[in-house]
Order: structure tokens, then sequence, then C-alpha cells
């Protein structure tokens, strides 16, 4: 199935998200499964960029992941397996492999946390010899790469960076780097302590753009699944959301968000508004707009511009409200900043028009909740 050139996107309500290729390699620095806005939406990092995935079925052993290494390299086929792709509610990939084993992986983001759960399950399999009757057999495992960087820059291999996990009831707490976020990982399958460097991932889209574009990742360990035992479940999350990851089983706790995510995506009437949600985050108790995805924060001028469509266009009112009142704290002698550094910083205040953007905007937000809009 060819899905070159396509990616997918994830986001968590906060700043942070997931985002990746379809299919092969990672392609960018801002590919990743965990980055989480450490003061939503700014201040964000990159945690888990990605991971390799292999399958062991009586047929043999198949990758399902791809990966590209600067000495030319490209491991795993898993353009070769994919079945079918679709984004909507949220990433799922089919697999068919070629002893006709069927397995189907999901991915979603959390709405409000910086959590990202991962599933696997077959659909259709052959057993082990020694396997029972009515049985299918077929052993995943996951090997996932850790960073613990800021997400605009890149990591490579150092002495500073622990491997160690703390390990309370079955889940893991990793913190790479002292002083720095922690992931926390649940999982329903077997953890086996095996930590290494994997050197030089090449990230093409990078060093099309000519910026550096090579980068080592450290992978502590992998998980392994058993998936005619069932569906295999892997949160990981940031440690702001850490209380429920380490209380909660990883099975439990994917069936209680995808239900719970399912319900608030199908509230929205179109996948155009579902879209937009992406782009409405928290900021200190209110609301912005995230500029883009994946490197943009929140800018003054396109805040103002943008929230005509992503919020008043769709009935979302009291959304606009926050955004507003968020902004409005900032004003200084008359202007609005255009601009807040990632990392912490004051805000520029360096856009001729971003405050009459925000008086066009506001008498539109009036009039709207004038004509009788919904504000609860």
């Amino acid at each position: 199935m060819n899905r070159d050139g396509e990616e997918w996107l994830e986001t968590d309500g906060l700043g942070g998200f997931a985002s990746g290729p379809v299919v092969g390699p990672r392609r960018r620095r801002y590919h990743g499964l965990l980055v989480t806005a450490t003061t939503p939406p700014t201040g964000r990092m990159m945690l888990v960029s990605g991971f390799d995935a292999t399958v062991e079925t009586p047929g043999g052993q198949y990758a399902l992941s791809a990966q590209r290494y600067a000495s030319g390299v490209v491991t795993g086929e898993s353009a070769r397996y994919l079945d079918s792709f679709v984004a909507d509610p949220w990433p799922t990939w089919s697999f068919r492999l070629p002893d006709g084993t069927r397995i189907v992986h999901e991915l979603f983001v959390r709405h409000g946390a910086p959590q990202v759960f991962l599933s696997w399950r077959l659909l259709a399999g052959s057993r082990a010899p020694s396997a029972a009757p009515d049985l299918a057999w077929a052993r995943l495992r996951i090997r996932p790469f850790f960073a613990g960087r800021d997400f605009h820059a890149l990591m490579h291999e150092n002495s500073a960076l622990s491997f160690d996990p703390e390990i309370k009831d079955g889940h893991f707490r990793f913190r790479p780097y002292a002083g720095g976020p922690a992931i926390i990982v649940s999982a329903s399958g077997h953890y086996q302590h095996q930590p290494f460097w994997y050197r030089d991932f090449l990230y093409d889209e990078e060093r099309a753009r000519g910026l550096d574009f090579t980068e080592d990742l450290a992978s502590p360990g992998e998980w392994a699944f058993e998936l005619g035992e069932g569906e295999a479940a892997l949160v990981f999350a940031a440690d702001s959301a850490g209380r429920d990851a380490t209380v909660v089983p990883a099975r439990q706790s994917l069936e209680a968000a995808r239900a719970s995510e399912r319900t608030r995506r199908e509230a929205f009437s179109s996948r155009l508004e579902r879209a937009a949600d992406h782009y409405l985050v928290a900021r200190r108790g209110g609301r912005t707009i995230i500029a883009g995805y994946p490197w943009f924060g929140d800018w003054g001028r396109d805040t103002f511009i943008a929230l005509r469509g992503l919020a008043l266009a769709t009935g979302r009112v009291r959304e606009a409200i926050d955004v507003l009142g968020a902004w409005a704290a900032l004003v200084s002698e008359g202007m609005l900043p255009n601009y807040f550094p990632d990392a912490s910083g004051a805000p520029e205040y360096n856009a001729v028009d971003a405050s009459l953007w925000y008086g066009v905007v506001v008498a539109e937000t009036v009039a709207q909740a004038r004509d009788g809009a919904a504000l609860d």
C-alpha cells in the first residue's frame, strides 16, 4: 500500500502532540510519540521519539516499523505489510503478514493529558505446534526510543542520560535527565531491561531544510506481548499524568481512554471540526490557538485571525471568549504580543496589527453571543 509522504497528527489540547509518517521511517526531528508541553502550550519536549515493533509468528519474524540510519541502512518493511490506514477517529494501521497473520495497531492521544495510548490486536493468525488448537499465536516486541530533549533540538549519545526505571506495581518511571520530565510507562506485556544507544537516525526532511539531521536515541529495554492472549496495551505519559498511569493497569486505562475519546470526537459534526479542535489549546487557565504543528506555538496575530474560523464559525463562542480573555491580560500600552518564545521568556510585541485583529474578533464574538449562541 503506497502512503509515502503522508503524515498523521494527534494532539492533547495542552500544546503537546504525537506525529509521524503513515509508513516508513521518521523523517522529522518533530516526529514522535510523546511531545509534552511543560508550560502549556509552550516548553515542549520530545520524550518518546518512536519505537521498533517486531512480530514473531509460526511463519517467521516481521518488522512492523522502519528506521533510516545515516549509513544508508533502512531497517524494517512496514510499507510491505501495510494493508490499510485510516486517520479517523485516530490513526489505525492494519497489517497483513505473508503467513496470513493480520494485526491492527491503533494510536491516540488523550485530550487534556500528556498521554499517548498504543494498542495491537490480532485479527487472524496461525497456531504454533505446541499451542492450544483454538489459540492463534503471535508475539509482539516493542522497543521504545527515549529522548528527553527540547523538541527543536537533536540528541546525541551522552553519559548524563539515565536508563534505569523506578518500578512500582508493574509500572515504570523513567527520568532520562535529572531535573527533566519523567516518562511513565504502563504495559500489559512483560518488560526486559536491555539498555542500548541507537546511533545516527537520519531525518530526511531536516536534511532537505539544510539543518542538522542525525540523532542518537536511548532505548532502555523492550516489552513483549502475547497477542493470542488478548489486546496489547502500551501507555506513555509525562509526569503530570503519572498519578493515573501508576495506579490503573494499562489495558483498563486504554479501554477507558478509548471510550472517552471516541465519545468526545463523535460529538463534532464533521471531520473538519475535529481537525480544527487540534488547534484550540490551554493557556494559563484560559484558551489560545496554536499557529501550526509541529513547530509553532501561539502567535497573537494568527490567533485572532484564526479564531473566527476555528471557534466562531463552529459555534464555540464560549471558547472564543476564553481565548480573548486569556490574551486581554497581556495588553501593554495598547499592544498585544505576537509571539511567545517556546522556552520561558517575555512575550514579543512585534506585530503592528495584532491589536486591530483583536478588536475585530471581539466585535464579532459579541455579535454572535447576542444572536443567541450558547455560552455554556
